[in-house]
């Protein structure tokens, strides 16, 4: 399976939890009924079993991860997104931020590119296409100065 899918159903369980909901396995299962429905560019097709165990432990310690770090990561994003307060950015954008700078911080096995490819990916799937620039600055800023880091 493509992580691709796993970042999505990731991505809406941390908006679904942000929002006051509970993100849980009823969530999870309906997030992939949705895949399975919809289709996720670059995967043929989700099974009736999925989410499989790799992907499951790949959401858990994403989600559990940005609400963990939510501060550090936020102050990176705004650091990054210069003059932009992250209560103006949209709250899929931010998301998508999140989920990216979490990956570049704390999940050393996805090249930071990786991580910034695909989250453009998911926000021209679920934002404003337009905002890809946007996002793509931030993240960009913020993998230059963690690799300067290193």
């Amino acid at each position: 399976m493509s992580r691709i899918t796993a970042r999505t159903a990731a991505m809406q369980l941390i908006y679904e939890k942000l929002s006051g909901g509970q993100g849980g396995e009823d969530s999870l299962r309906m997030v992939y009924d949705e895949l399975r429905q919809d289709g996720v560019p670059g995967v043929d097709s989700v099974g009736k079993n999925e989410p499989n165990e790799t992907d499951r432990d790949y959401i858990a310690r994403v989600l559990e991860g940005v609400l963990r770090h939510r501060p550090e990561i936020d102050e990176k994003i705004e650091t990054a997104a210069r003059g932009w307060a992250l209560d103006r950015m949209p709250m899929v954008d931010l998301i998508i931020m999140r989920l990216a700078v979490w990956e570049m911080m704390f999940e050393p096995s996805v090249p930071g590119s990786v991580s910034i490819a695909e989250a453009l990916e998911l926000t021209e799937r679920y934002s404003d296409p337009e905002d890809k620039k946007f996002v793509n600055g931030v993240l960009g800023t913020i993998l230059r100065e963690l690799e300067a880091a290193q």
